[in-house]
């Protein structure tokens, strides 16, 4: 059981090896502080990607002492994703880190059937809460990249999510498949596809983590309102993984609780061959440090 960021910052320094970071579209204050951090508490080294000039700028300018890291020179977004890509399909970097650079131009790199980083599995977001009112960290997929996940591609988040808490040391991670009841209901698809996810756990066609739904969030969260609702089952009030029904579901609740319940937050994207480290444009430099944390926990598992 992870409860903290912290936690796995010491899990990913218990590890043996080097971890290789790169940073695409370095020229971005909040991932180069990010990435300096991570380098200065020997979590990974960078790789930068990026405007030359205008990285060693806001580099210099975090006055952190840390020497200017490998700068691969690029001038566009084209070629600052071809790059960087490139580099992580030739086993060069070990996990990534989105700066600036546009999502659409990155995410068709990431797609490239010559050199890009596909496994034949979905690309997921997974996103880690550190929420001071639960008694663990959650993990929240996805509200930040599938905008309408049929069912298989939600049997795929379910994977991508428990691939994720392996990498930090679970054995069966709990899932709930979340919708607003409990109940199998044929006019909420949400129910529907919860109900045949169960179905697929039980009948091991999902396996590596314990599977619930559909199941609302009060009950996957709550043991009191597990007891009050007579609702049985090993994920109610111990949920590792949520599975929300769409993006829409999953931003307003990640958002509500980063604005309203003091929660920290680090995010990844799963499914490819590389971990890559994304999380909001408006995040801090704090939040990417977080998902930087969780990628080099990942690429670290995999060595």
């Amino acid at each position: 059981m992870i409860r903290s960021f912290d936690e796995i910052r010491s899990l990913v320094l218990s590890r043996p090896g080097t971890r290789r970071l790169g940073v695409i579209g370095s020229h971005e204050t909040h991932a180069l502080e990010a990435a300096a951090k991570a380098m200065q508490d020997g979590i990974v080294v960078p790789i930068l990607f990026g405007k030359k000039e205008e990285t060693i700028e806001k580099w210099e300018a975090l006055h952190t002492g840390l020497p200017v890291p490998e700068i691969v020179d690029c001038n566009t977004d084209e070629e600052i994703a071809e790059r960087a890509i490139r580099a992580a399909h030739d086993g060069k970097v070990d996990c990534l880190l989105k700066g600036k650079i546009y999502t659409a131009v990155f995410l068709r790199a990431v797609l490239n059937k010559e050199w890009g980083l596909r496994t034949g599995r979905q690309l997921s977001h997974v996103l880690l809460m550190q929420v001071p009112a639960y008694h663990k960290m959650l993990f929240l997929s996805d509200a930040g990249m599938v905008p309408y996940p049929d069912l298989n591609t939600k049997k795929d988040l379910i994977a991508n999510a428990s691939d994720v808490c392996h990498a930090l040391g679970y054995e069966q991670p709990k899932v709930a498949v979340l919708a607003s009841v409990e109940r199998l209901n044929p006019k909420m698809p949400e129910t529907v596809d919860a109900h045949a996810l169960k179905e697929m756990y039980e009948n091991n066609e999902i396996t590596g983590c314990i599977v619930e739904g559909p199941i609302s969030f009060d009950l996957a969260v709550s043991e009191e309102s597990a007891s009050i609702k007579e609702y049985d089952s090993p994920v109610a009030g111990d949920a590792d993984v949520l599975i929300v029904p769409e993006i829409t579901t999953g931003n307003v609740l990640f958002k509500a609780l980063s604005y309203f319940a003091q929660m920290t937050m680090g995010g990844i994207i799963v499914g490819a061959s590389v971990p890559i480290s994304m999380i909001s444009r408006a995040s801090s430099g704090t939040d990417k440090y977080n998902s930087i944390l969780v990628a080099a926990a990942v690429a670290s598992a995999r060595k």
